[in-house]
């Protein structure tokens, strides 16, 4: 059973606020985080190459990041990017090409199971959720107290570690200088020592300024994840490394990143939660010297199974909160962890513990400016705002579910026998100039623009947020539409006219986040879409606004309409009573109607 990390009670409001910021921050980035692998073999092993959220090539060339040393590969075969669908692959003009799935393709979006043939090396494409494929490989096995052969560091004046290592880089001592971490503190003489008892070698301190500048550059959590075992593999001897997060939302622990000495491991690494659960309780870093003398791991058929010999464990502690830990161990018999390696370890995990807080902080700013972005797409600045500082402002997505709104169909009559006489350059110039007049129209009353559809568009009223009054507010727009592209035609002189129809319907549809994993887009559904698109293509006559039944009832006393006759519409058994919308009633109200 997986033990749950008690966070620390913080000593001051602010440190809450941030602790519930970056936890709010960490749930948000580790929820939906995907990953890609390209499983291959090579030399008779099989091979994981895991794909950042940065583009990478494969090729024979030394400079790409995946090496094929085959001579059916070309230098630079293939790049594959991760974009807002997925994971894109493009051959990068090689000799043999690039096969999906037997298929040969220039660019092509992945998707899990994939077969890519790039010349004679075959690669399987693996899309996950990360922490499911982390959680895959990783056993936590609960067994006996340590005992003697357990050392552990306290780690709760790591602060002072920081600034003990802050103090000795600005008046350096002098001591002698290792060439690697694997001995450290073995033939040092004795430097000062902070609160925790750690002494701070020239090696520890180089550690400090080296690994805090390696993390800086990171941008993302998983970023970080991986940057922080590959600091842990370069200085330490250790074979097996695992980091795992607390998740808020589920109060326990979550593998979230993991590697051997060749990458991703096939086989899982066992950990034990006696061991972990002393490193977060305890806010210790525990070692392991010998684990077949240990009672801890003496019947662990697991352990016994992973052939684990020596082994480490450090929280990522800080401002007294533990985040997660860093799991290392060793199969080898031969020079099992020291103490000296363990305060390597200490101090990476502290770097590593402000690294992921700022790591999930980034990830936190990002995601809301790709929400921001993507809402801006479809909605006016003022409802942007409104939702973004709404109480599920946090939230990824937006999920479908039942709402009343008015939909607005609009398209342009005789445009596309103009387009066939002008160059496209030009027909784009005058598309953007109108889709620009008419979107303004749109997001001036609150209106959410769902797509363009060649010379036509589509947009909603009442969603993303609820508005009493939104039949009102799609036919004011139609009619702002109409004055709008009537300006612009007065205008153009010496041009012929642009017109339009314009057909509204009111009532209950699904609107959210509709379509595939892969991609979402924000729309409606349902039959009140399907009769306002009627109601524009084969009742609206150009110039016109013409609105369905429910509309009518809800704005007629805002707008003079005239009842044109019944008409059956396409797909439709019964007959629907169109109205024509001929004026305002009263004076046109100002840019936005009171939500």
């Amino acid at each position: 059973m997986n033990r749950a990390i008690r966070p620390a009670p913080r000593p001051d409001r602010q440190r809450d606020e941030r602790a519930k910021s970056v936890e709010k921050a960490l749930n948000a980035s580790q929820e939906d985080r995907i990953a890609c692998r390209l499983r291959f073999q090579s030399e008779g092993r099989d091979r994981v190459f895991t794909i950042g959220d940065r583009p990478i090539t494969i090729g024979r060339s030394p400079d790409s990041d995946l090496l094929l040393a085959h001579e059916s590969i070309s230098r630079h075969h293939v790049r594959i990017a991760r974009d807002d669908e997925g994971w894109l692959i493009r051959d990068l003009g090689s000799k043999n090409g690039c096969r999906v799935n037997t298929f040969h393709v220039t660019e092509q979006l992945l998707r899990d199971g994939d077969r890519l043939d790039l010349g004679a090396i075959r690669l399987y494409v693996e899309i996950e959720p990360e922490s499911a494929a982390s959680r895959a490989r990783v056993i936590f096995d609960e067994n006996k107290a340590p005992s003697g052969r357990t050392e552990v560091l306290d780690l709760q004046g790591l602060d002072h570690l920081l600034q003990a290592a802050e103090d000795l880089t600005s008046n350096p001592p002098i001591f002698a200088d290792k060439a690697g971490l694997s001995g450290i503190g073995d033939e040092l003489p004795q430097p000062p020592e902070n609160a925790t008892g750690m002494a701070m070698g020239t090696d520890l301190l180089r550690l400090v300024s080296e690994s805090a500048e390696s993390l800086l550059s990171c941008t993302t959590l998983p970023e970080t994840l991986d940057r922080i075992l590959s600091l842990v593999f370069a200085n330490i001897p250790v074979e097996r490394g695992v980091i795992c997060l607390h998740d808020p939302s589920t109060q326990s622990i979550e593998p979230k990143a993991m590697r051997n000495r060749e990458g991703v491991p096939d086989v899982p690494i066992a950990i034990s939660t006696n061991i972990t659960g002393l490193a977060i309780e305890e806010k210790q870093a525990v070692l392991i010297k010998d684990t077949t003398m240990d009672d801890r791991f003496g019947g662990a058929e697991s352990v016994i199974m992973m052939q684990i010999h020596s082994a480490m464990c450090a929280p990522l502690l800080r401002d007294g909160n533990v985040s997660g830990y860093v799991y290392v161990d060793r199969q080898s018999t031969t020079h099992p962890f020291d103490l000296s390696q363990l305060q390597a370890l200490s101090i990476l995990a502290l770097l590593s513990a402000i690294a992921v807080e700022q790591a999930a902080l980034r990830d936190d700013i990002r995601r809301e400016q790709q929400r921001r972005a993507r809402l801006a797409r479809y909605s006016s600045p003022a409802v942007v705002e409104r939702i973004l500082e709404g109480p599920n402002a946090m939230t990824g997505g937006m999920a479908a579910e039942e709402g009343e709104v008015s939909i607005l169909f609009a398209d342009l009559t005789g445009f596309t026998t103009m387009a066939e006489r002008l160059p496209p350059s030009e027909v784009i110039l005058i598309l953007n100039e109108v889709f620009e007049r008419l979107t303004s129209a749109i997001f001036e009353l609150d209106g959410t623009l769902d797509k363009f559809r060649g010379d036509g568009m589509m947009a909603f009223f009442g969603a993303p947020l609820p508005m009493a009054d939104h039949a009102e507010r799609a036919v004011e727009a139609s009619l702002r539409m109409q004055e709008a592209l009537t300006a612009l035609n007065d205008a153009r002189e010496g041009v012929r006219p642009i017109r339009m129809r314009i057909g509204v319907n009111s009532g209950s549809v699904v609107v959210g986040d509709i379509g595939s994993p892969q991609r979402k887009d924000y729309t409606v559904i349902g039959d009140v879409v399907n009769i306002a698109s009627r109601l524009e293509s084969s009742v609206a006559k150009p110039g016109q606004v013409v609105i369905g039944e429910a509309t009518w009832q809800a704005a007629r006393h805002a707008y003079a309409c005239d009842a044109l006759e019944e008409v059956v519409l396409k797909g439709k058994q019964k007959s629907v009573q169109p109205y024509l919308v001929t004026k305002r009633l009263g004076p046109k109200v100002g840019k936005t109607l009171a939500l």
